[in-house]
């Protein structure tokens, strides 16, 4: 016997999905080598569905690349304020730079499209 899950997912979900999709496909193949078709496959939505969410694939991009950065630099900011020593902040940091590999797409998405697209980069430095 098939049980299905009859509820569709959520327009959060279904954007959170998008915004997962688009930072490992901008970070393997670079946001001009990512088309919306290829969003919209990996994100397993039709491709009106992006545009649904995002005005554009740029708006894509910098949804991407501004909420990571304020998402990592937040917890790193609010861990760090309540270190009273120089020896837990060096652990806090060797901690952080373990934690790159698990940001290596964001990382890589941010560093390869702010050489290319200034308002990315403006829009990083502001959040």
């Amino acid at each position: 016997m098939r049980v299905f899950n009859s509820s569709p997912p959520s327009e959060a979900q279904t954007r959170t999905r998008i915004l997962q999709a688009a930072q490992r496909l901008f970070a393997s193949q670079g946001f001009d080598g990512t088309t919306t078709r290829d969003l919209a496959q990996a994100a397993g939505v039709a491709e009106g569905t992006l545009f649904r969410h995002f005005a554009n694939k740029k708006a894509i991009l910098v949804e991407v690349a501004t909420n990571g950065w304020v998402e990592i630099l937040t917890d790193l900011l609010t861990e760090l304020s309540g270190m009273g020593s120089y020896k837990a902040v060096a652990q806090v940091m060797r901690r952080r730079m373990w934690n790159f590999q698990k940001n290596a797409d964001l990382m890589r998405v941010c560093f390869m499209e702010v050489q290319f697209h200034p308002d990315l980069r403006d829009r990083i430095q502001l959040e």
